[in-house]
């Protein structure tokens, strides 16, 4: 059908803790609410999309590359599937769509096989995110020290609802790193774009954006431009993980250190 483009998959650079048996579990995450559907890209059997996220424990470990991640509530987040009739259908995306690290704590990838939907049979699918959306770590045999119920309770509650005001309010920082991350998903998972594509990302998602967002996707061009092998969405995904690690700072700091 006339669906899911084909996509290529792109690597990144990583460098968070990496746990192992025996150690504490990782902290709970974050996803910062959308504002729109996050459009997911199709290929080879499985559907993906970038989502932006931060860390509500300060004081536990950060999760290791493609950590497996649950929603903290149902409901929390959607998925949207839009058929060929132009219908639109919302699904509780829990126990349906995987929630697996990218890298640090700053950027979740959301997957789901095609064929768990083949009876919808979708021409798209988007994401999502509620407010106050949270993730809990899948555990794992032999963490040595779990989440307790009531560290669970406080992150997904006061913490949670407190970072509404810096990671998803009308701060530069919080809206550059939200820009940034549209952008990433607008783009292809490999290979660069034409010049004429990237005027086109300029006016419908960077124009009238912040002075930041606006300086980050030029920096970006140009280090593209001077570069060999270097895609834009690498270079973005890599700033959007930047502003996305000093906005939760500031969140940490709201927070009086946690």
């Amino acid at each position: 059908m006339a669906m899911f483009r084909s996509v290529f998959a792109a690597g990144i650079v990583l460098y968070s803790f990496v746990p192992v048996s025996g150690h504490a579990a990782p902290q709970i995450m974050g996803l910062v609410a959308t504002t729109e559907p996050v459009p997911m890209q199709c290929a080879d059997g499985e559907c993906t999309a970038l989502l932006s996220a931060f860390c509500l424990q300060e004081k536990r470990l950060p999760p290791d590359f493609d950590s497996a991640y649950l929603p903290a509530g149902p409901e929390q987040v959607f998925l949207v599937v839009t058929t060929a009739d132009g219908r639109k259908t919302g699904i509780d995306a829990s126990g349906l769509v995987e929630f697996r690290t990218r890298y640090g704590y700053t950027a979740i990838e959301a997957s789901l096989p095609m064929e768990s939907l083949t009876a919808e049979r979708p021409i798209s699918l988007a994401l999502e995110v509620g407010p106050r959306a949270a993730l809990l770590p899948v555990a794992k045999a032999g963490d040595a020290d779990l989440l307790s119920a009531e560290e669970i309770a406080t992150a997904t509650g006061p913490w949670r609802l407190a970072a509404e005001t810096v990671m998803e309010g009308d701060s530069e920082g919080a809206a550059s790193a939200r820009i940034a991350m549209r952008l990433v998903n607008a783009l292809p998972m490999a290979g660069d774009v034409q010049p004429d594509e990237r005027e086109q990302l300029r006016r419908h998602i960077v124009g009238g954006a912040p002075a930041m967002a606006r300086q980050t996707f030029d920096a970006c061009i140009r280090s593209v431009d001077q570069a060999v092998g270097y895609p834009l969405r690498k270079c973005l995904e890599e700033r959007h993980e930047r502003l996305q690690m000093e906005n939760t700072r500031e969140f940490w700091r709201s927070l009086g250190g946690s």
